[in-house]
C-alpha cells in the first residue's frame, strides 16, 4: 500500500490531516462494521491502520480546528495554538462513518504517520471548553462485549443520531466533545499503575457531562491491548505554535520550563508516546486473478501495512521480473504465451511474506454471443426465475446488481475482500447472488434456478461464467456447522421448471452439474444430473453416465487443478473466482473448470437443445452456520455461438512505419489489420490519445514541430487488441528574410519567419567569407524580428540564418 505523506520544513505543517484522496470504492463506515465483526483484535486493527493510511477518512474530519491556549509560568504569560480534528478518527465517508476505538499501540501508529499525537489530559479539557457541540454521553452498561465491534456499531449509532440532529446549526467539522473517552499521553504510561499486574497500560480520560466534569478521570489500569466502545482516538498535529514561534508537542511536554502550557500533571512528560512493537508486512488486499484479451495490458495490486520500508519483487510463474520492485504491477500487450501465475513477496526488517498466486489466463480466440449478461444493473427484467424447497415457504435470496467490493471472507483464517470476476472489463465487482436454507427455525432442502427470458441454444454452443462459491468457516468447514450448498448449472432446458436435488418434483428436466465449495459433501463433491418430465431427476453416477471420473474433491485431478495455494480445501473451488464453461459439440459434453476437462460425456438423452441455467441448492436440511457466509456469486455469464468460426484477434499486417517531413507539410499515416469484424481504431501521440482519430488512417495537416514523436495505434475487436508504432520526425525549414530597415540610429532591424518551435541561429559578416554568431531566437509566433546594435560599427553587413 502506498502512502501518501507531505513533508514539510521549519515544524510548519498544514492544517490539515496528511492522507491521500479517500478511494473511489472505499468502504463506507456501515460496510467496515460489516469486514471487521468477525476478526481478532490484531486483524482488526491491521485493517483499520489501512485504511485509514490509504485515505478512507471522512473528508471533515481532515480539516483541524484550532485551539488557543495561554498559561502564566514562572511570573511569565506564553501563549500557544495548536490544532486538532473536529471527532475523533473515524473510517468511511462524509456521511456514513465509523468512530473505530484503538488501542493505544495503533493510535500512536497511525499518530507517527499523521505527523501528529495524542492528546494530554489538559488537552482534552481544552477540547471539551472550545467545542462548538457538546453532546451528552451514552454510555453502555459495561459487559464482556463491551470490547466488540457489534458494541462498537452500538455506540457509533447512538453518537451519530446525537450529532445528526444538531448539524443544521454545526455542520460537520465543527469540534465536538462528550462522545467518548479520550486515549491519552501521561506520565502514567510508564509509572505509578494502578494495576499492578499491568506495566503496559493505556491511560485514558474524558467522556465529558454538559456540566464539563468527566466520566473516566485519568486511569492506567487496563493493558496496552484494550479498547472497548467508549475509546476515542483524537489526533493533535505535531507542529504547535508557541510564543508565535513554531514549536512541536514534543518539544513542550519534555521542556522543563514550558511543560504546563500542555499538561496539568506533575513535572514534563519525559516519554510522550507509547512505546511501539515491530510490525512484519501483513497482506490486506490480494492481486486478484484476471483474464484478459491478446494485446491487453493486466496490472497486478497488492496491499500491504507494515514497517517502512517495505520492499517488493514480483514473479511470474516463479521467475523473478527484474524492476518488478513495487506495490504494483503492469504487464503491457499480453499475448497467448503470457498466462501463468502472479506472486509479490513483500519485506521488510522484520519479515517477509507472498501473496497467494493471481492467475492471468489470454483469451485467444472466441466466438460470437449468442447472450451474455455482467450483472452490473440490474437484469432480472432478463430471466426466469425459479426456486424449490421440501416447504411451502420461500427461503432464499437473489440479489440482482450485488456489489461485492466491500464483502469480506476469510482464507485460512485471514480476512480479505472479494475481489472482481476474472472477466470483469475494469475491475467491475457487480455480480448475481443467491443464497437458500437461511431459515435456523424451519431448515429444509431447497435450490433456485434462473433462466436468460426467450432463448433457446441448440448445435455447438458453451455457457461460461465466472463463478464464487463461498461458505461458512474454514477448509473443510472447520470453525462451522451446517450444511454444504453446491453451485448449479445446466443445458437444454425448457426454462419453465426449477432443477436441483429435489427429493419430489412433478417435472425436471434439461442436463445439469453441480460442485460444492469446501469439500464437505463426503465423496460426493462434483456431481451430474439428468432431468425427468415425468418427475425427479436423476443423480447420475461417476463413469461413462456422469461423464465424472470421480466426485471426490481429494482425487483424481482436482488437487492439482485447485492446490492449497489457491483454494482453502485441496480441490474444491469455492473462495476463489473459477472460469466455468459448460459446452455442447456435436452431441458432447464437456464441463471445464479453469479451462480443464472435470466431465465429459456423449449426450444421449432427449434434451438437445433448450435455454441455459445457472442456480444454488442446499440438498441437506441442516443450516449453513453462519448462514450469511453461504452462497455463490455468478458473472460475466455469456453463451457462445460454437456452429461459427471463431473470432480472431486483430494482426498487424501494415503499421505506420517511421516517416520524416518538413514542417508545413500533410501527411497522412495509416495502418493495415486483420481479425474479425468490426475492428475499432485509436491514435495516439506520444503515448496520449487523439480526439476523434478512430480510423485506419490519420491525417495531419500544416505540421508543425509540436507534431513530431512517436504515433501508434490500436487496433481492438472484440477479443484482443495488437498495437503498431511509428516516429515522425519533422524538420524545420529554413528562415525567410522578411523586411529590413536601417533605423535611425544606425541599428539595422529585419524580420524573418521561420517553423514556430524552431531555433534560429543570426550570422553576420562583412565579406561573405567569415561569419560570426550574433544570437539564437526561438520562432514562437510569426514574423521574428532582430535588431543588430552593432550595425552602426561597419559599413558593409551581410546576414544568414541557421536551422538549429
Amino acid at each position: 500500500m502506498s502512502l501518501l505523506l507531505v513533508a514539510a520544513s521549519g515544524n510548519t505543517f498544514a492544517q490539515t490531516l496528511n492522507l491521500p484522496p479517500r478511494p473511489a470504492n472505499a468502504p463506507t463506515g456501515s460496510q467496515f462494521i460489516n469486514i471487521i465483526t468477525s476478526m481478532s483484535l490484531t486483524e482488526r486493527e491491521n485493517w483499520i491502520f489501512a485504511q485509514i493510511a490509504s485515505g478512507n477518512v471522512p473528508a471533515w474530519l481532515r480539516n483541524l480546528v484550532p485551539i488557543n491556549i495561554s498559561a502564566v509560568i514562572g511570573g511569565v504569560t506564553h501563549t500557544a495554538t495548536y490544532y486538532v480534528t473536529p471527532d475523533y478518527m473515524a473510517i468511511g465517508s462524509d456521511q456514513d462513518y465509523f468512530l473505530e476505538p484503538m488501542t493505544p499501540l495503533l493510535a500512536q501508529r497511525v499518530a507517527n504517520l499523521l505527523h501528529c499525537t495524542l492528546p494530554t489530559r489538559k488537552m482534552v479539557n481544552y477540547n471539551w471548553t472550545n467545542a462548538a457541540v457538546k453532546l451528552a454521553p451514552s454510555p453502555i452498561s459495561p459487559s464482556p462485549q463491551m470490547i466488540t465491534v457489534p458494541v462498537f456499531a452500538q455506540h457509533n449509532t447512538a453518537v451519530m443520531v446525537q450529532r445528526d440532529a444538531v448539524t443544521n446549526a454545526h455542520p460537520l467539522g465543527a469540534l465536538v466533545s462528550g462522545d467518548k473517552k479520550d486515549v491519552i499521553i501521561s506520565a502514567l504510561i510508564y509509572t505509578n499503575f494502578a494495576n499492578t499486574n499491568i506495566t503496559k497500560p493505556v491511560v485514558i480520560y474524558g467522556w465529558m457531562y454538559t456540566d464539563g466534569t468527566p466520566i473516566q478521570p485519568e486511569y492506567n489500569g487496563h493493558e496496552e491491548t484494550y479498547a472497548d466502545y467508549s475509546h476515542g482516538i483524537r489526533m493533535v498535529q505535531m507542529a504547535i505554535t508557541v510564543d508565535g514561534a513554531p514549536n512541536t508537542v514534543t518539544n513542550i511536554l519534555t521542556s522543563p520550563v514550558l511543560w504546563p502550557l500542555l499538561s496539568d500533571e506533575a513535572g514534563p512528560i519525559l516519554k510522550p508516546f507509547y512505546t511501539l512493537y515491530t510490525y512484519p508486512p501483513v497482506i490486506i488486499t490480494q492481486p486478484r486473478s484476471q483474464t484478459v484479451n491478446v494485446g491487453s495490458t493486466a496490472s497486478f495490486n497488492v496491499g500491504v501495512v507494515g514497517d517502512n520500508p517495505l520492499s517488493y519483487q514480483w514473479q511470474f510463474n516463479s521467475v523473478t521480473i527484474p524492476g518488478a520492485t513495487n506495490s504494483s504491477i503492469s504487464l503491457a500487450n499480453v499475448q497467448s504465451t503470457n498466462v501463468g501465475a502472479c506472486v509479490v513477496t513483500i519485506s521488510n526488517a522484520f519479515g517477509s511474506v507472498s501473496t497467494i498466486p493471481a492467475i492471468l489466463k489470454v483469451n485467444t480466440n472466441g466466438f460470437p454471443l449468442l447472450f451474455s449478461d455482467n450483472f452490473d444493473t440490474n437484469s432480472s427484467g432478463s430471466w426466469n426465475f425459479f426456486w424449490g424447497s421440501g416447504d411451502s415457504v420461500p427461503d432464499y435470496t437473489a440479489d440482482w446488481a450485488y456489489d461485492h467490493a466491500a464483502i469480506p471472507y476469510t482464507f485460512n483464517g485471514t480476512t480479505y475482500l472479494i475481489p472482481p470476476a476474472p472477466n470483469s472489463v475494469g475491475g467491475t465487482t457487480k455480480a448475481v447472488r443467491f443464497t437458500v436454507n437461511n431459515n435456523d427455525t424451519n431448515g429444509v432442502i431447497a435450490g433456485v434456478n434462473i433462466y436468460p427470458k426467450g432463448k433457446s441454444f441448440s448445435g455447438n454452443f458453451a455457457l461460461k461464467f465466472d463463478m464464487w462459491i463461498n461458505y461458512p468457516g474454514g477448509a473443510g468447514g472447520i470453525n462451522s456447522t451446517g450444511s454444504t450448498e453446491f453451485a448449479i448449472f445446466g443445458l437444454n432446458h425448457l426454462g419453465t421448471e426449477v432443477n436441483w436435488a429435489a427429493t419430489s418434483a412433478a417435472s425436471t428436466d434439461g442436463l445439469w452439474f453441480a460442485v460444492d465449495g469446501e469439500g464437505g459433501s463426503a465423496a460426493s463433491d462434483y456431481r451430474a444430473y439428468l432431468g425427468n418430465l415425468s418427475g425427479i431427476q436423476t443423480q447420475l453416477a461417476n463413469g461413462a453416465a456422469s461423464g465424472i471420473a470421480t466426485s471426490d474433491n481429494a482425487s483424481g485431478i482436482y488437487p492439482a487443478l485447485f492446490p492449497a495455494t489457491r483454494f482453502e480445501t485441496v480441490g474444491a473451488p469455492g473462495k476463489n473466482w473459477v472460469a466455468v464453461e459448460l459446452s455442447q459439440t456435436n452431441g458432447l459434453l464437456t464441463w471445464k473448470l479453469d479451462g480443464t476437462i472435470v466431465a465429459q460425456r456423449a449426450n444421449s438423452s432427449s434434451f438437445t437443445s433448450g435455454d441455459v441455467m445457472i442456480g444454488y441448492m442446499d440438498p441437506f436440511a441442516s443450516i449453513a452456520n453462519p448462514a450469511a457466509n453461504a452462497f455463490v456469486l455468478f458473472d460475466n455469464v455469456r453463451v457462445e455461438d460454437w456452429s461459427s468460426a471463431p473470432l480472431l484477434p486483430p494482426a498487424i499486417s501494415s503499421a505506420p512505419g517511421n516517416q520524416s517531413v518538413s514542417a508545413g507539410a500533410d501527411i497522412m499515416l495509416s495502418v493495415a489489420a486483420t481479425g474479425s469484424a468490426p475492428l475499432t481504431y485509436q491514435w495516439s501521440q506520444n503515448g496520449n490519445p487523439i480526439s476523434s482519430a478512430a480510423a485506419s488512417t490519420l491525417s495531419l495537416t500544416n505540421i508543425q514541430l509540436m507534431d513530431g514523436g512517436s504515433y501508434s495505434v490500436t487496433v481492438s475487436n472484440a477479443v484482443g487488441a495488437a498495437f503498431a508504432t511509428g516516429q515522425l520526425t519533422v524538420n524545420a525549414i529554413s528562415g525567410q528574410f522578411g523586411s529590413i530597415s536601417v533605423l535611425t540610429n544606425g541599428n539595422v532591424q529585419f524580420s524573418f519567419t521561420g517553423t514556430i518551435g524552431a531555433n534560429y541561429l543570426i550570422l553576420a559578416s562583412t565579406n561573405l567569407t567569415n561569419w560570426t554568431s550574433l544570437q539564437t531566437l526561438l520562432a514562437a509566433t510569426n514574423p521574428i524580428i532582430f535588431t543588430d546594435t552593432n550595425a552602426p560599427l561597419y559599413s558593409t553587413r551581410f546576414y544568414r540564418l541557421q536551422t538549429q
